[in-house]
């Protein structure tokens, strides 16, 4: 495919992924399928309220500098829009948090990037704080290791009692543990623990 579709496709995506998240938000209805969230928000929350202040701040200020009246209402329209954009995309890091239901734990980020684990193939999971280079929202380590970082760190690893098979975007991976980021570590590993019927080691 080309890479222009496929730039324009991802990017149509994420639009229609800001514009329900927000709306979700205003609802007040994460997207939370009956299970227990595993909040990752706080990673990125005041990164992106330190853009939406900022945001607000130059959207009636640009308003006022400029003097010629179709590039002002050019400027503000952009503003207004980024303003939401990032309302949107913080809304998106509230509405799609981990979940841990009865039966499996969907690790994810955001609306779209998500894997599910069924909890009878979790063999351990603990604490296992660690830092990635690369900015890719989904990335292998190693050759057994997923990992869905926020803000370049993954705080929670979860072994698998056998290599089980993904699809993400860089194609399918079979992997023996997958990481991910919680707000509270301690308190999702204790969570998954507790529901996993095969886990029996680690500490937190």
């Amino acid at each position: 495919m080309n890479l222009a579709i496929r730039l324009g496709r991802r990017f149509v995506q994420l639009e229609i992924d800001i514009w329900v998240s927000l709306a979700r938000a205003v609802a007040r209805r994460p997207d939370l399928g009956g299970g227990t969230p595993i909040r990752y928000a706080g990673a990125m929350s005041a990164v992106l309220w330190a853009f939406i202040v900022v945001s607000a701040v130059e959207v009636p200020a640009v308003h006022l500098i400029i003097p010629w009246a179709p590039v002002r209402i050019v400027a503000l329209a952009l503003g207004v829009w980024g303003l939401f954009w990032m309302l949107g995309m913080l809304a998106a890091h509230h509405m799609y948090p981990h979940v841990l239901d009865a039966d499996r734990l969907r690790v994810r980020y955001l609306r779209r990037t998500g894997f599910d684990v069924p909890l009878h193939l979790v063999a351990a999971v603990r604490r296992d704080l660690r830092a990635h280079d690369d900015s890719k929202t989904v990335q292998l380590v190693g050759s057994d290791l997923l990992v869905l970082p926020v803000g370049s760190s993954t705080n929670v690893r979860v072994e698998l009692t056998a290599p089980q098979r993904f699809s993400t975007p860089q194609g399918e991976v079979t992997v023996r543990a997958i990481g991910f980021w919680a707000d509270d570590p301690a308190a999702a590993v204790a969570a998954i623990r507790a529901a996993a019927p095969s886990e029996r080691t680690g500490a937190a």
